[in-house]
């Protein structure tokens, strides 16, 4: 089960540029950053984004997301300017990659899904699973922290695609994130059904409600 969710997370890239040379792939722009492994020459990787002259963000065929060096030596890439990405995903695109994880992930607090081999994660991880690894966004980790980002949208101008936050804990801080889907609905993953489909409009989710971003 676990290694088809992980194939399945994997293939959403397109694996459009091919290495010359072996190359280090590193958790971070940065030739002190630690080495995953080394990429082999011939290997087909997905470039997310153009870090800057001097790196690349990278997503090799078992899912694995890090830097490589941007120099023409080691891959055939010919990409846009430092900071592109994938901003130009909508709000359908964003949902469909969202409920493709339906039933995904046993909720663990601080657990990402690619650090799990895709068996754990919590709700502000699957955010940055679908906006970041599938979509080339840069949210940060916490739900506290991507609500700070974008811009504010009330609940009733929501949008597929906008994030939604909410205050379970009742200090009027944000613990919780979800992605709203249409329709009065958002998903989300939560210790109660994984990741699931649950309304705003009545109910638990409704009085624990706060506020809501559009990063799109």
């Amino acid at each position: 089960m676990a290694a088809g969710l992980f194939a399945g997370q994997a293939s959403a890239a397109t694996y459009e540029t091919k290495v010359l040379y072996g190359v280090n792939l590193r958790s971070a722009p940065s030739t002190s950053a630690s080495i995953y492994r080394m990429l082999s020459k011939g290997e087909s990787i997905h470039v997310i984004q153009k870090v800057n002259d001097y790196w690349l963000k990278v997503q090799t065929k078992d899912g694995k997301i890090g830097y490589i060096s941007a120099s023409s030596k080691y891959t055939d890439y010919i990409g846009g300017s430092a900071g592109s990405g994938t901003k130009a995903a909508t709000g359908s695109a964003i949902v469909a990659t969202a409920k493709s994880y339906l039933g995904k992930f046993t909720y663990k607090y601080g657990a990402e899904p690619w650090n799990t081999n895709y068996k754990y994660s919590d709700c502000s991880a699957f955010v940055q699973l679908v906006f970041n690894r599938h979509h080339g966004f840069k949210l940060p980790r916490t739900s506290a922290a991507q609500a700070k980002q974008g811009k504010f949208v009330s609940k009733s101008s929501l949008k597929p695609g906008d994030l939604v936050f909410f205050d379970t804990n009742g200090n009027g801080s944000v613990n919780h994130v979800g992605i709203y889907i249409g329709g009065g609905d958002f998903i989300h993953c939560s210790p109660a059904n994984k990741v699931g489909i649950n309304t705003l409009n009545s109910g638990y989710w409704k009085t624990k409600y706060k506020t809501a971003r559009r990063v799109l």
